[in-house]
């Protein structure tokens, strides 16, 4: 079983990883499967490391696995 992608980047104070939601999947028309492209536009999150609110930009995030996204240190 693949593993879950999600949306994320990293925090703007401490680089810890900030996660914007599940990346969502659909057919094209060959009936293959491509990942969704986020729209343009800006978000607000807070860091579960730190507590730091900021803006982020949508094209900042980039589809992780769970498995890299946990792996990863602040």
């Amino acid at each position: 079983m693949a593993d879950k992608m999600y949306w994320a980047t990293r925090c703007k104070r401490c680089s810890g990883m900030i996660v914007y939601r599940e990346v969502r999947y659909k057919l094209d028309e060959q009936r293959a499967v491509v990942e969704e492209e986020l729209p343009e536009g800006t978000t607000t999150h807070r860091c579960d490391h730190c507590g730091s609110v900021s803006n982020f930009d949508l094209s900042q995030f980039r589809a992780l696995s769970a498995r890299s996204i946990l792996g990863m240190k602040p």
